[in-house]
């Protein structure tokens, strides 16, 4: 036992360790890379989206669409709610076809504010480059207020508004100059001033939901747009100048281009025959009548009785070409060649999916689309468009997002397959979410019944069963490390091509069993596969160093995972997500405890606090680096934990006290770089920075506020996840007799006489105190990750999953001394 004077002796080397420590990140943090600008509006079921850390080193980066001038010819959106890229074929949509071998293309995320986006969402989250929804219209509400599976009606606007009117209506308390500004703009030639009735009530859901929905913001963009007439135009050039405006041609396109008050400056009935530098017009929703409830009539959305999609699609795309064919046949000797773009705005029913995005013209070459905000080839959000547009006319927008082109040299049913497949990833991961987590929740409960029932001394002891007591232990330990590594098998499986398979339901689940059995295999290799902390130290240190390489190389195993994110959900789209920085933790400290131990036994004294530091640190980079965890809770949790660890090896005991101000050291570490982030240009910050922002801007306990709301709900949508974590203490602190040592129980007491009756306790196992000291710092990065992560429910749910097994392996190795 150490003295009292080699304690104190050792009291100012830690405080140099946590000054150094502290110094080591605040560097880390400076050095995490130019990050670019945008932050992605948060999700509403689980995590809040990353803000987009553009590395400069990223090949999408170097890619990037060329739009430092403005095309001279004019840019249309036509959109179609509920298109996808499986829809688009040579025969059947050969407008859409050849729009695609021209140009470049992607899946096309468009979750706004629920699970599935109606069309009038989409439009509605379009226009304000935000996360948006949709009200009912009081008839839709009077018919059926109970039915939330059917969309809104959406309300053509009504163009008998003048001009006084629409000012009148549009001023309020708080915004009447910007309503004035906006409304002053006469509507060009071919276009009139519009209003949609009764917009209070589109705009009511958005009110309180804890998302900032700037409407109309694309249209009025542009109208203040004042560019400058370039030097040496003469005047017949100058005429033929494109005014700086939006036209809006149908009535999703007027919710795009509403205002605030629903005002819609230039709605017209042929959008490409204006002189406005930006038209969109509504083509018409590829839905179900069950879907697009009391659909407008005699408009696109019209579903006749017996709909067919296939019919469907195709009439979507002869609208289109009867669009393009009358631009090209209008078209004035010598112009410019306009920028198309296609985008399927919405869902088709209640089933919510990738749908599909083409951009074709000027800067637009054959090949994959991605935005700052996915950082994946071939996918972008539906709040990428606006600002993605904004950029390809060289305005200045709110975000700096940009489209950024991956050319390619496929032929165009390649580029089709390509992306068919990984919206096929994404629709079979998003189907079976619920399922995967169901079975590792049974596949939990399970093995603590077992454990609970078969390590009772009670029960094993009768009839001889004593004898059996220890082969069963290790059985369960073998049962355990099998389990461990079924989450990683989740991340693994997307190393395996199956969702080309005909059944990709299948092979989904074999790949995850198939992986997962490698793993198990892995750690059996010798020699750390001849002793239980051999075997468990390969799997957490497997665990490490798969999560850490997928992330510094773009997080292709994150994305698209059931352990992940799915591109569907939209809550993330790069990084370390909940689940993977659950098991990111728990399996770092493991990993740590069980090789300070071996350090130790071998008399490494040095190593004992240098490879958790170097380690803890790393782990650190990892996580808190923008350009590949971009984890700001985990982050702070990771820290939190490294702190405990580095605490109970030099002999400090912790108090609630010196437990919380640790916890204020990590935040404080975490805002401080923060905040030198925050002092970059808006264009040149991280997430980091922006979460400063919105405590400077007063915006953070909004986004706080809906990030508990999140947590509630998948409380209330999945309860048995929210279970796993009070069963997981109640097996380590009470099955496994941790109660009796950590903090002690009086054995005369009711709670020791209970405690006493349970076998297969860990006392064997926690007599190592560096095993001991990993486990509590696991429990402390999972406690801080519950408390300060998006949806941080799931943090200590998963991490129980996979930190109870690794315990119970770990105790097989004390079989023999448990059951005596």
């Amino acid at each position: 036992m150490p003295t009292h004077s080699s304690l104190l002796f050792r009291l100012p080397a830690l405080r140099i360790l946590m000054l150094g420590l502290m110094v080591g990140l605040l560097t880390a943090g400076l050095g995490l890379g130019t990050a670019s600008a945008s932050t992605s509006a948060d999700d509403s079921t689980a995590e809040v989206n990353a803000s987009s850390a553009q590395d400069p080193t990223d090949p999408a980066s170097t890619q990037s669409t060329d739009t430092s001038s403005a095309p001279a010819g004019q840019t249309v959106v036509f959109g179609i709610p509920g298109l996808t890229i499986d829809d688009i074929d040579p025969e059947r949509t050969p407008n859409l076809y050849g729009l695609l071998s021209e140009g470049a293309a992607a899946n096309l995320n468009v979750r706004t504010i629920g699970s599935a986006t109606c069309p009038a969402s989409g439009w509605l989250s379009f226009g304000a480059g935000a996360r948006a929804q949709a009200g009912p219209s009081p008839v839709a509400e009077d018919a059926d207020p109970d039915d939330s599976a059917r969309c809104p009606t959406m309300i053509a606007p009504t163009t008998n508004v003048d001009d006084d009117s629409a000012d009148s209506g549009a001023a309020s308390a708080n915004d009447a100059a910007k309503s004035d500004e906006a409304h002053a703009d006469e509507p060009v030639a071919g276009a009139t001033t519009a209003q949609i009735e009764g917009f209070d009530a589109v705009k009511e859901p958005n009110i309180g939901s804890g998302y900032s929905v700037d409407y109309g913001m694309l249209a009025r963009t542009i109208a203040e747009d004042s560019t400058d007439v370039p030097a040496g135009t003469d005047a017949a050039d100058e005429d033929a100048l494109l005014e700086p405006c939006v036209a809006a041609e149908g009535p999703g396109a007027a919710y795009a281009a509403a205002d605030e008050d629903g005002v819609v400056t230039n709605f017209t009935e042929d959008a490409t025959a204006t002189d406005c530098r930006l038209g969109v017009v509504d083509l018409g929703a590829v839905g179900i009548r069950s879907w697009l409830f009391d659909p407008i009539p005699n408009y696109s959305y019209t579903v006749p009785p017996n709909f067919d999609r296939e019919t469907r699609v195709a009439e979507a795309d002869r609208r289109l070409g009867a669009r393009l064919q009358e631009m090209e046949d209008n078209a004035k000797d010598g112009a410019a060649d306009p920028t198309i773009i296609v985008a399927g705005l919405g869902d088709s029913s209640g089933l919510p999916q990738l749908r599909a995005f083409i951009a074709a013209g000027p800067g637009f070459e054959p090949g994959s689309l991605s935005s700052a905000t996915t950082r994946t080839p071939g996918l972008l959000q539906i709040t990428d468009l606006a600002p993605g547009i904004l950029d390809v006319l060289d305005v200045d927008s709110p975000r700096a997002v940009g489209f950024h082109s991956t050319p390619t040299d496929d032929a165009p049913q390649q580029r089709i397959d390509d992306l068919v497949a990984e919206a096929q990833k994404s629709t079979t991961i998003h189907q079976n979410l619920s399922t995967y987590s169901i079975t590792l929740d049974i596949v939990f409960y399970v093995l603590f019944i077992a454990c609970a029932i078969l390590l009772n001394r009670s029960i094993l002891g009768r009839r001889g069963g004593a004898t059996l007591a220890p082969h069963v232990h290790r059985f369960l330990g073998w049962v355990s490390l099998g389990i461990a590594s079924l989450p990683m098998g989740a991340f693994l499986a997307g190393l395996v091509p199956w969702s080309r398979t005909a059944e990709p339901g299948l092979g989904l689940f074999l790949s995850v069993v198939g992986t997962a059995a490698v793993l198990f295999v892995l750690a059996l290799i010798p020699p750390w596969g001849r002793t239980w902390r051999g075997r468990v130290g390969a799997l957490t240190g497997a665990n490490l160093l798969i999560l850490a390489t997928d992330l510094a190389t773009g997080s292709h195993l994150q994305a698209n995972s059931l352990l992940g994110y799915n591109p569907i959900v939209g809550g993330r789209y790069y990084g370390l997500g909940n689940q993977g920085a659950a098991i990111f933790i728990v399996s770092l400290f493991i990993f740590l405890g069980i090789a300070v131990s071996w350090l130790r036994a071998r008399g490494h004294r040095r190593a004992v606090f240098a490879v958790p530091i170097v380690v803890g640190l790393a782990a650190v980079f990892v996580s808190g680096n923008p350009s590949w965890g971009a984890k700001f809770g985990g982050t702070i949790a990771i820290l939190a934990g490294l702190m405990v660890l580095l605490a109970l090896l030099s002999k400090i005991r912790l108090t609630l006290l010196r437990l919380a101000l640790i916890g204020v050291a990590s935040l404080a570490i975490l805002i401080g770089i923060a905040f030198l982030d925050w002092l970059r240009p808006a264009g040149a910050r991280s997430h980091f920075g922006t979460f400063f922002d919105q405590i400077v801007t007063g915006e953070a306990l909004q986004v706080v506020g809906r990030k508990l709301g999140a947590n509630l709900h998948i409380i209330q949508i999945n309860p048995a996840l929210a279970i796993v974590t009070p069963l997981a203490a109640i097996a380590i602190l009470v099955f496994l007799r941790y109660l009796l040592h950590f903090p002690r129980v009086h054995a005369g007491s009711r709670t020791g006489r209970l405690v006493n009756k349970w076998r297969g306790r860990l006392p064997q196992l926690f007599a190592d105190s560096d095993l001991h000291f990993g486990f509590l710092a696991a429990a402390t990065g999972l406690g801080v990750g519950l408390v300060l992560t998006d949806s941080g429910v799931a943090v200590p749910s998963t991490g129980a999953m996979v930190l109870l097994p690794f315990l119970l392996a770990l105790s097989a190795e004390h079989a023999e001394e448990a059951h005596r």
